[in-house]
C-alpha cells in the first residue's frame, strides 16, 4: 500500500483530482501503519519535529491573519495542507516508502503530462494545462522532472543516461507547449545540477558541457520563430515598454505592477499585512484599475511568493514563507552530507532540488496560491524527507 501511495503521488499529479486517490491511499497506510508504530516504540527523528514545528508555524501565522482580517476559514484551504509535510514524512519513515515508487510514478506522470499536452494542442487548445492553469501544469512537471531525475536509481551503461535525455524531452516538449515562461529557470536549474552536481572529478568539464547546453536552449528559444512564439519571447520589449505608459495587460507588465501593488501594501501594513485574501480588493483599488476595465483587474494574487505572503501577511508572513522554503532545505542538505554518496541523486537530493526550484519559480509564480502547486510540493518533498530519515 505504501508503494502504491509513493507511485500515485507523482503518477497521478497531473491528472484532474489524482491526488485524491493518493489521499486515499495515505490515509489508508496511516491508519495500518499505527499499530506496529505505537508497539515498536521507535524514537521518531529530530528532523521530523522540525518538519512538524515549520508546519505548525505556517499554519498558525496563516490562522492569526485569518482571524485578525475577518476572512473566512477557506482562506486556509492551501496553507494548511502544510501539515502534510509532517505527515508525509512520518509515513514515508514509518512504512518505509520506497523511492522507486515515486521515480515510476515520476515517469509515468512525465509520459501522461506529454499525452495531455500533444491531444490538447492537437484539439486546437493555445496552451496546455489539461485542467489545471498552463502555468501551474507547467510546474507540475517541472516537479516531476525534479523527482524523475534525482530519484533515479543507480545503473552503468547507456540506459539512464538515454532514460534521462527521454524524461528531460518529455518534460520540456510539454512545457514548451504550455507556454509558460516561469518554468524555463527550473528547466535550466535541475539540467545544471544534473552535469554539475555530486562528484568533484571533472566538475569543471561538466559544467562547461552544461553551460553550452544551457546557452544552445537560450539561442534557440530566440531564434526559433515558432519558439519564440510560443514564449512570447518576441513581445518582451513591448511589454516592458507598455509598463511605463501604464499598460499592465501584458504578462510582464501586469508581474511589475502587482509588484508595485503589493509593495504598497506591505508599506501600509508592514507587520501584519492587509490580510491573507485582502490582495484581490487591493489590485481592484489600485490606480492601474481605476475608471478602466482590463485584465489585470481580474488577477487574485502578486505572482511572487514573497511579494504575495509579505503584502497579505507582513512581516510574519515572509518568516512563515521562509520556514516552509529554508526548514525542509536545510534537513536535506543534512541528509546530503551525511550520506556522501557522491553523486547528485537520492531521495535528499530530490527533497532540496524541489525546493530550490520552487523558490526559483516563485520568482514569478504564486506557488502557494493553487492548490495543485501546493500539494506537490508538501506531498513530495515530505515522502523524500522521510526516505531520507529512514536511510540514515
Amino acid at each position: 500500500m505504501a508503494w502504491l501511495a509513493g507511485f500515485s503521488a507523482a503518477a497521478l499529479l497531473v491528472v484532474p483530482k489524482g491526488l485524491s486517490v493518493f489521499a486515499v491511499l495515505m490515509l489508508a497506510a496511516t491508519l495500518a501503519a499505527l499499530p506496529d508504530v505505537w508497539r515498536s516504540g521507535r524514537t521518531i527523528p529530530r528532523a521530523w519535529y522540525a518538519l512538524l514545528a515549520a508546519a505548525l508555524i505556517v499554519v498558525a501565522i496563516t490562522a492569526i491573519s485569518t482571524w485578525t482580517a475577518g476572512a473566512g476559514w477557506t482562506a486556509l484551504d492551501n496553507p494548511s495542507r502544510a501539515l502534510l509535510l509532517p505527515w508525509c514524512a512520518w509515513l514515508a519513515w514509518t512504512t518505509g516508502v520506497r523511492m522507486s515508487s515515486l521515480w515510476y510514478g515520476a515517469l509515468a506522470g512525465l509520459l501522461i503530462a506529454f499525452a495531455i499536452s500533444i491531444v490538447q494542442v492537437w484539439l486546437g487548445v493555445e496552451r496546455a494545462g489539461s485542467e489545471a492553469n498552463p502555468i501551474v501544469f507547467a510546474n507540475a512537471v517541472l516537479t516531476l522532472l525534479v523527482v524523475a531525475v534525482f530519484c533515479r536509481p543507480p545503473g552503468r551503461g547507456l540506459l539512464m543516461p538515454l532514460l534521462l535525455v527521454g524524461m528531460i524531452v518529455l518534460a520540456n516538449v510539454a512545457v514548451i507547449l504550455s507556454g509558460s515562461r516561469g518554468a524555463l529557470l527550473g528547466l535550466g536549474l535541475v539540467v545544471l545540477m544534473l552535469l554539475v552536481g555530486g562528484a568533484t572529478q571533472y566538475r569543471w568539464r561538466r559544467l562547461g558541457i552544461a553551460g553550452g547546453v544551457l546557452a544552445t536552449l537560450f539561442v534557440a528559444l530566440w531564434t526559433v520563430p515558432w519558439l519564440s512564439t510560443q514564449f512570447r519571447l518576441d513581445q518582451l520589449h513591448a511589454d516592458v515598454s507598455g509598463y511605463a505608459l501604464g499598460q499592465v495587460d501584458k504578462p510582464i507588465s501586469a508581474r511589475l505592477a502587482l509588484l508595485s501593488v503589493a509593495w504598497d501594501a506591505f508599506r501600509d501594513a508592514p507587520l501584519t499585512g492587509i490580510g491573507i485574501d485582502a490582495f484581490e480588493a487591493r489590485i481592484d483599488a489600485s490606480i492601474y484599475c481605476q475608471g478602466a476595465e482590463r485584465h489585470f483587474c481580474g488577477l487574485e494574487h502578486a505572482h511572487n511568493d514573497l511579494a504575495q505572503w509579505g503584502a497579505t501577511m507582513g512581516v510574519a508572513g515572509i518568516i512563515a514563507l521562509l520556514t516552509l522554503y529554508l526548514v525542509p532545505l536545510v534537513i536535506a542538505v543534512h541528509q546530503i552530507r551525511t550520506g556522501r554518496t557522491g553523486v547528485a541523486a537520492g531521495a535528499p537530493w530530490a527533497a532540496g532540488m524541489l525546493v530550490a526550484t520552487y523558490m526559483v519559480s516563485g520568482l514569478t509564480q504564486s506557488m502557494f496560491a493553487h492548490a495543485l502547486s501546493t500539494s506537490a510540493y508538501v506531498v513530495l518533498v515530505g515522502l523524500l524527507l522521510g526516505i531520507g530519515m529512514r536511510n540514515e
